[in-house]
């Protein structure tokens, strides 16, 4: 008799299953666990997030339990950053309650503090097991809720006024036919700057992993950018790309762009575009590309404004240069350190002005400059010459070619040549 050694299909069928079942159901459960592991570490939160208080002024935080509501008690240990908060030191969470309410009261006056959640424990004595990553709710402790509403009223007030800030030298631009008296690198300039800025904006206020990187440098900090920053960037650089099409299509004698300012410009472009290779290859991160963006718009703040203000003083003129751009401008920037100074006075700290000096010197380089620029439209060029085609569209007229075009009308010609001369021996075009 041949003996038939059992094939592997038989030797198989002899094997229990139950074990391989245990272990996929096994393998279900640790998954599930870790699943709900990863879902209990954001449970406690308090709210709100931010709370503006008088001095002296009571409020209720609410401690919240976010998730499957607790079957047992916990007792949770709160804390102030700073000693200028009066608040319950410990709170207690019952059973099937998902959310407690305690009190805060200020003593003192401070821009902002910290009111957090530093511990848990069960009613036993045992650790919770929580994070506490966003059991935290800042507070500024001011001295007045009317100078509170005046800075929000004085921040909407010089937002549009640099929002508008860009509509008369575009109606000018329109009205005249011309852009002759607006200096093209001031306007390149302010186009890279405002290309820049937007971007900045943009990632800061849509870009996740810009913002987590931003939250993690400077934990429990609010994001720096709002929406009316990404729509006033916005608006600026569609501004000025609108003004660019009007000095291509308007006349515009025989002004260029400097070449020391494009080397400049291009400078800028070119360091951009580098930070955001060194971002793509991990040599430096998505915020700091971020970042260097702003340091772009720095540099060319810093920049723009001596072309325009040379190139008037060469011309003798003003002329073309729109006076209701630099007086929108000077008000919006009034405004701007008006409500620096109204913040500053009431939470008593004055660090914007020491602690982030780019900022305010740079608002107050563009004030100095406009300054500049209304010196020589109402004080040095106040006499300057408008050819009569442009007569009541720019500066008011002279008196003294008031009074030569009221008593005799301007010659009339057809000569294109003759015009051109005319227009030479009225306005002084810089060649750089």
């Amino acid at each position: 008799m041949h003996y038939n050694p059992p094939t592997e299909r038989h030797q198989t069928q002899d094997c229990p299953q139950m074990p391989r079942f245990a272990h996929f159901l096994l393998l279900i459960f640790f998954e599930i666990y870790a699943v709900h592991c990863q879902s209990i570490d954001h449970l406690i939160d308090l709210s709100p997030k931010d709370i503006s208080l008088v001095n002296g002024e009571n409020t209720d935080i609410s401690l919240i339990f976010r998730g499957t509501i607790p079957h047992e008690t916990f007792k949770f240990i709160i804390k102030s950053d700073h000693d200028f908060v009066n608040t319950t030191n410990e709170v207690s969470l019952t059973e099937l309650e998902d959310e407690v309410k305690f009190g805060v009261q200020p003593k003192a006056v401070i821009a902002r503090t910290i009111v957090e959640v530093i511990n848990c424990t069960t009613i036993n004595g045992t650790a919770c097991g929580f994070n506490f990553t966003t059991a935290y709710t800042r507070l500024s402790i001011m001295k007045s809720h009317f100078i509170d509403v005046l800075i929000v009223v004085v921040g909407w007030a010089y937002f549009f006024a640099w929002s508008i800030s860009f509509y008369p030298q575009m109606i000018l631009n329109y009205q005249r036919k011309s852009v002759v008296g607006l200096n093209f690198d001031f306007l390149f300039l302010n186009i890279i700057g405002f290309s820049a800025y937007t971007i900045y904006n943009s990632m800061h206020y849509w870009d996740t992993t810009v913002q987590n990187e931003y939250l993690s440098a400077h934990e429990r900090s609010p994001l720096p950018v709002l929406l009316n920053d990404v729509i006033f960037a916005l608006h600026a650089l569609a501004a000025c790309l609108i003004t660019a099409v009007q000095a291509c299509l308007y006349e515009r004698e025989n002004q260029r762009v400097h070449p020391g300012f494009i080397f400049y410009g291009g400078a800028l472009v070119v360091l951009g575009f580098l930070a955001l290779f060194l971002s793509l290859i991990s040599v430096i991160t998505y915020l700091q590309f971020v970042t260097s963006l702003s340091y772009i718009k720095m540099a060319v703040t810093c920049m723009k404004y001596f072309p325009q203000a040379v190139y008037n003083y060469k011309r003798k003129s003003t002329v073309g240069w729109s006076i209701g751009n630099v007086l929108l401008d000077f008000t919006g920037g009034l405004l701007d350190v008006m409500q620096m100074v109204l913040q500053a006075w009431n939470v008593d700290d004055w660090s914007a002005f020491y602690g982030n000096p780019v900022k305010f010197g740079l608002g107050m380089v563009s004030m100095v400059f406009d300054v500049v620029f209304l010196l020589q439209h109402y004080a040095f060029y106040r006499n300057a010459e408008i050819l009569p085609q442009y007569a009541g569209v720019d500066n008011p007229l002279p008196q003294s070619l008031n009074d030569s075009l009221t008593q005799s009308p301007p010659q009339q010609t057809d000569d294109p040549s003759r015009i051109r001369a005319n227009s030479r021996e009225n306005i002084s075009i810089s060649r750089d």
